[in-house]
C-alpha cells in the first residue's frame, strides 16, 4: 500500500515539476543560444515536370476462350 502511495506521489511530484517547466516558471538559462535569423521561410520552387508525351500503351491480356 505504501509503495503505491510513493508511486502516485512521485507522479504528482513530477507533473507539477513539469508544469513548472511547460509554463516558464523558471529563469530562463545564463546562456543564450544563437537565433539564426537568416532562415527562409519560403516555399522551394516547385519542382520541374517532365514534358508530357505519348502515354505508354497499356499491357492487355488475351481473353480466355469461352
Amino acid at each position: 500500500m505504501i509503495r503505491i502511495v510513493i508511486a502516485l506521489a512521485s507522479v504528482l511530484i513530477l507533473c507539477v515539476i513539469g508544469g513548472f517547466f511547460a509554463l516558464g516558471a523558471f529563469p530562463p538559462a545564463l546562456v543564450q543560444e544563437d537565433v539564426h535569423k537568416d532562415v527562409s521561410f519560403a516555399a522551394p520552387p516547385p519542382a520541374a515536370l517532365p514534358p508530357l508525351g505519348a502515354p505508354a500503351p497499356l499491357p492487355v491480356a488475351p481473353l480466355a476462350p469461352g
